[in-house]
């Protein structure tokens, strides 16, 4: 898989390759990421979950409470595709004292994907597979389970765990173990083990850890990632971005000035699936052999991710504004 590489301005942006490689083409617009002040409000909250050097740089070391030696957590809440995953990798990976660590490799942070159906147990026994060590046996009790993570932790200089889709983890229902859960998170910033910790997924994780007062506090630092508003900074990115992707790919962008706030409202306000969906409509044109990026394009993406055909679309023709009120009438 190719990198994200940021698309800022134009001159900044490396050519894609030759009209005759499709693939490598398609490729390189996959692989296109829009920096925006997310990126920056995540790089702040880093600073106070992670210790700094004289220079001001990242260093691979959690702060601690002087008083009680504890660590941080910090949580990033936002809707399903609302990009997350994408903004913390690409943040953390563009940290030069912060390595991953993957099946017992050598690093210093670890990331981990909280599957639907996990456990505490299982997580533990997930965590310690990232770290090199052996899957734990069907008799290890949970309690044991993160005795032993947070040794490994320790033994191995992790500085920071990335739990992501950590709302799974706090589900309630049968076989659940939802207070089980929030003391261990809590449990993974205390004592000579203790590591930063972020917990990243949707609205419903930033509740269910406010349902513990002692867990909440220790994860109080919340990173809510917010909607694209019309005239506002992401929306004049997003449009920029748009703009950039077609040029770079010799493709007319969409002769429609509110192109982008189609596709924004199409998708809820969410920066994530907006951009996602701009990628899908430039792809399609280039796809396709067109010479322009167009409305039908977009509206042809919209019907495939599963917007109803013969109804009113975000994409259909005519002055946004009054398709706009249409469209929010009709709920």
């Amino acid at each position: 898989m190719m990198p994200m590489t940021e698309l800022n301005t134009l001159t900044a942006v490396a050519d894609p390759p030759a009209a005759q490689d499709l693939k490598g083409r398609t490729d390189w617009l996959i692989a296109r990421y829009l920096k925006n002040a997310r990126d920056d409000d995540f790089q702040e909250f880093l600073t106070e979950i992670l210790q700094v050097g004289a220079d001001g740089s990242l260093l691979p070391l959690a702060v601690r409470d002087p008083l009680n030696g504890e660590t941080l957590g910090m949580q990033v809440i936002g809707d399903s595709g609302d990009g997350k995953s994408v903004m913390i990798e690409r943040n953390l990976s563009a940290v030069p004292s912060l390595a991953l660590m993957t099946d017992g490799t050598s690093g210093n942070y670890i990331h981990i994907t909280v599957a639907p159906e996990a456990t505490i147990k299982s997580l533990a026994s997930d965590i310690l597979v990232k770290t090199g060590y052996t899957r734990l046996s069907e008799r290890t009790k949970a309690h044991e389970a993160w005795w032993i993570v947070r040794h490994r932790l320790k033994l191995l200089g992790v500085a920071l765990l990335w739990i992501d889709e950590g709302h799974h983890l706090l589900r309630g229902g049968t076989g659940r173990d939802s207070a089980g859960a929030l003391q261990a998170l809590k449990n993974l910033l205390q004592g000579e083990g203790a590591v930063a910790v972020i917990l990243s997924g949707v609205p419903q994780l930033e509740d269910r850890i406010a349902s513990d007062p002692e867990t909440f506090r220790r994860y109080r630092l919340r990173q809510r990632l917010q909607r694209v508003l019309v005239g506002g900074a992401d929306m004049q990115r997003l449009r920029r971005f748009i703009e950039v992707c077609c040029n770079k790919l010799d493709l007319l962008p969409p002769d429609d000035p509110f192109f982008a706030e189609r596709i924004v409202f199409s998708q809820k306000a969410g920066l994530g699936r907006s951009i996602a969906f701009a990628k899908a409509t430039i792809r399609r044109a280039l796809v396709n052999g067109r010479s322009a990026v167009t409305l039908d394009d977009a509206r042809r993406t919209w019907l495939l991710q599963g917007g109803m055909d013969g109804e009113p679309t975000p994409f259909d023709s005519g002055a946004w504004p009054d398709l706009r009120k249409l469209l929010e009438h009709r709920g």
